[in-house]
Order: C-alpha cells, then structure tokens, then sequence
C-alpha cells in the first residue's frame, strides 16, 4: 500500500509539471530563451552564443548565469529540437525526483507517513510547481541540494559531495546555501570517513573557483548585491544632516553604511518569513508569481505552526529534525545579500524544510481526526488546490502576458516570412533582450552570430545586451526616432505608434487581447 501511494503521488506530481509544458507559462522568457540558445550552440559548435569554448558561466546578458542547466539541456534539444518543451522539460523532470527524495528524506528523518505527505505537499505546492514548470536552473540545483542532504544521512559521502557541488554549477544561490548547508551537516552529525569526499568535493570546484577568480563571474553580485542599492547609504546621509554636526563623531558612529546595511539584510532575511510572501500574494516580480496567490496555501499556515511547535517540544525528534531548521535558517540568507526581497526564485530551497514542516503539522492533526475530518481536510485542500490551477492556466497569461515575453513566437515567424523584402528590421526593446528571442525562435545558426556582434556597456544593474546582429537592431523604437528610416520593417510597441498616418501591416496581441506589438512597413 505505501509503494502505491507514492506511485500515485509521482503520477500526479509527473502530470501537474507536463501537462501542456510547452503553453503555459504562456510564452517564453528571455532567461530560457537564453539558455535553450546556448545549450544550441554548444551543441553545434562546442562554444556559447558569444564564442566562449565549454565555459563555467554563460555571458549571456553579462549577468554569468551558471551554464550547468545548457549542459543539460543539450540532449533534450538534441532529441525534441530548440522549443520551449525542450527548454522546460529537464526543469519538470527535476521537480518530479524533488517529490520523491522528499519523501525519503522526510522518511529518514521523521518516519514513512509523514515523508508520503511530504511528497503528496510538494506536489501540489505552488511554489514547487511554478518553478518546476519553467526553464529554471534553481529547481534543478534545489533537487540535487535535497539528493546531497538524504545521501548524506545515508553515510554516503562521496555521492553527497558530487550532488552539492552540481548543484552549484546550476545557480548562483547555490554557491552560498551549498557550503552552509554542508558545513551544519558537518558540525550537527561529525560524520567520519569523509577525507575521499573532501578531496572529490575539492576536486569537482576547481573549474568553478578558477573561473569566478579569473573571469567577471563575480560580478553579478555587485549588480543584484545589498551593496548596490544606494538607499541605506543615502538614509546614513540623511541621519546624519538632522544632527546639529553633520559629521560629529556620534553621527558617524550611530549612521553608517555598516549599520544600515546590516539593518538592510535583517529586514531582507525576516521578509521571507511573512505571511503575504509565504501565503497571501507571493512574490512582487511577475515572472515568479501568480495573481492573488501565495507561495503555500492558506491552511498551510496552520499546519506550518503545528508542525514546527510539535517538532520544537518532541525531544526524541530534535537529533535528526534540526537539519530541517539548519535548511530554513540558511535558505534565505543568498537572497537577503541581494536589494529586491522577498525573492521566490532565489530563497527557492525553503520550500523543501517548509514543506517537511507543513507535513508534520499535518501528521500530527490526522492522528486525532476521524474520517469526517480527514474528508473536511483533503476537500479544502482539493478546493485551494482547483483555485490554484485556475489561476495559473486562465489568469496568469492574461494578467502579467509581458513577464514571459508572449508573443515572441508569433513575431519571429512573421519577420522571418517577409524578412527579405527589407533592408533594416528595428525592434523595440521593450521587452527583456528581444534579441536573444529572436536568436531561439529563428534558429539562427551560432556560427553566424558568434563574432558578429557585441555586448553594450552593462547598466547600473550590470547587464548587457545585443544592439545589432545581420539585419537587425533592437532599441527604442517611437515613431518621431524611426519614421525617416525607410525600406524598414519595424516592430514597436503599441504606445509608440500613432493610430493614423502609418502602415501598420500586422498586430500581435497579448492573451487578454491587447496589442503586444505593431509591425510597421516603412
């Protein structure tokens, strides 16, 4: 009976993450469009969009996205070809083995009831589901942390050393709660015999060390990093102007940028423990929320609270469950170092101990249910569970079309059946990095593209772009700026565009029927 609940649980988890992988999240970002590319051209060349030779991090858009998720994808593309399926597929199957190592950990920890809620959570929790169902390199790196964890509990060190050190060449997150996470396992558990994995763990990092070391790898921090966000600095300034000495030596000591900044975290680090991150509204980044809908259901707050309380005051449980505190306490602290919390994708893993949590909570209820109960609950939970998915498959798209590029798809495949007829095509950069929309959607060969073009200066932010490539150029495109280039096509933004006086030859419309873009013939 255990073995077929848990099949049943994987089917469900397995149907929840496939079903129509390629439609929804209607659209595709320019993030996966810029790993399905590269794992493209690696596959095709051995060398990534801008001619780098098997590299650690991908360029890309000058943010050095770790480039294990491109490796992986290259044998999908190689069998289902450059589509969003393909980009897509790794990341579902990955949240698919999440939902059954979670119920092995949560087995050894707890025991096998508790671990088959754990599973049957998971499967159905927003926040897993969402990431699960794009081309997301933090599911992948999450999975291979929650895989290094249980091997480590079962004393097999070695292969818990190689899942941790993948997984840091997934996400950039990882390579803070990886090194955490393994050092309280280390001091929680001194385990023995773990010299052969040290060296491997060493071994399997050099490429990784040696290419934050040697290359602008690192930075990617000091574009998302606390420390590029001005405010606490300006806050410093302004504390110390409403002193009667602007510089007297109590100002400089009470408002400093290590006061405020430290100040800073701790507000970061706390924001992911509230209530309208966790289970009201979700993140306020479109691409990793859905309208009105939290990371966890509404009841889980309950069950989150029951279970942490009965784990804190069962002392026969505290040897084994203070990994699933270590996890908590330690998942968060990437995002926190960085100025836009609370963060979905970047605190990622704190879905796996919160989950374990909520099943406890819910364990532990059941135990003292009758089976009206039991029905009452699984009912509310079928009710949240109904909501959620018709968030997801109806309102998400016609909500927030522009988080997920959609409408991309359409534009290349018109451009590209009129391309000809031009000798200019200027594309409004209105959207996150069309360019590399058009490199996935078009297939443009990567031999074609590496060395026939450059990357702009970063922004403040320290990202770049691709102006120009073949015939195209990607910016602003208001018509008082592109109406005297002639022998054009150009693709614009509705707001760009007067009503009258131009020949707008196609209009791409988002989901809720609004325009997306206006092609003009010019």
């Amino acid at each position: 009976m255990k073995k077929i609940i848990l099949i049943f649980v994987l089917i469900l988890a397995a149907f929840l993450r496939l079903y129509r992988l390629a439609d929804f999240p209607a659209g595709l970002n320019a993030d996966e469009a810029a790993l399905g590319y590269n794992a493209y051209s690696l596959l095709l060349t051995g060398r990534d969009e801008h001619g780098h030779p098997w590299p650690v991090n991908l360029e890309s858009f000058g943010d050095f996205k770790p480039a294990g998720y491109a490796y992986l994808l290259m044998p999908f593309i190689k069998i289902f070809g450059l589509t969003e399926f393909a980009v897509r597929l790794p990341s579902a199957l990955f949240g698919i083995l999440a939902v059954l190592f979670v119920y092995l950990l949560t087995k050894e920890l707890i025991n096998w009831q508790t671990g088959q809620l754990a599973a049957l959570l998971l499967a159905i929790s927003p926040w897993h589901l969402h990431f699960s169902r794009g081309g997301w390199e933090v599911n992948v790196a999450t999975t291979l942390m929650l895989i290094g964890v249980w091997l480590f509990l079962k004393k097999r060190f070695e292969l818990c050393v190689l899942s941790f050190a993948l997984s840091m060449y997934f996400y950039q997150s990882a390579r803070l709660t990886v090194p955490l996470l393994g050092l309280g396992l280390f001091l929680f558990y001194r385990p023995k015999r773990i010299f052969t994995a040290s060296v491997i763990g060493f071994l399997l990092l050099i490429p990784l060390i040696y290419n934050l070391v040697t290359t602008n790898a690192a930075s990617r921090l000091s574009g998302v990093g606390l420390l590029a966000d001005e405010g606490p600095l300006n806050r410093a300034k302004e504390l110390r102007g409403q002193h009667p000495g602007w510089s007297t030596p109590l100002s400089r000591v009470l408002h400093n940028r290590p006061v405020l900044y430290t100040i800073q975290f701790l507000e970061n680090y706390t924001d992911h423990f509230f209530g309208n991150f966790l289970f009201v509204n979700g993140d306020v980044i479109p691409r990793n929320r859905v309208p009105e809908t939290g990371l966890l259901y509404f009841t889980d707050f309950i069950f989150l609270a029951l279970g942490a309380a009965y784990l804190l005051r069962t002392k026969d449980q505290r040897p084994k469950t203070k990994l699933v505190w270590l996890w908590l306490l330690v998942a968060p602290l990437a995002s926190a170092i960085t100025f836009q919390t609370p963060h979905a994708l970047r605190a990622h893993a704190m879905v796996i101990p919160l989950t374990i949590l909520i099943s406890v909570g819910v364990f532990e209820t059941l135990k003292h249910w009758k089976l009206f109960g039991i029905c009452v609950l699984g009912f509310v939970y079928l009710w949240q569970v109904t909501r959620y998915l018709h968030q997801y498959y109806v309102h998400y798209p016609q909500t927030y079309p522009y988080a997920w590029e959609y409408g991309f798809k359409e534009l290349v495949a018109y451009v590209g059946s009129v391309q000809d007829r031009y000798e200019k095509i200027l594309v409004t950069d209105k959207y996150d990095q069309p360019y590399i929309l058009f490199l996935f959607y078009s297939k443009y060969p990567p031999q074609q593209f590496q060395g026939h073009h450059s990357l702009t200066f970063r922004d403040k932010y320290n990202f770049s772009t691709v102006r120009d490539y073949s015939k195209f150029h990607f910016a602003d495109t208001p018509w008082s700026k592109v109406s005297d280039i002639h022998s054009s096509l150009i693709v614009a933004a509705p707001e760009d565009i007067p009503d009258v006086g131009v020949n707008i030859v196609k209009t791409i419309n988002f989901p809720n029927s609004s325009p997306a873009f206006k092609i003009i013939s010019n």
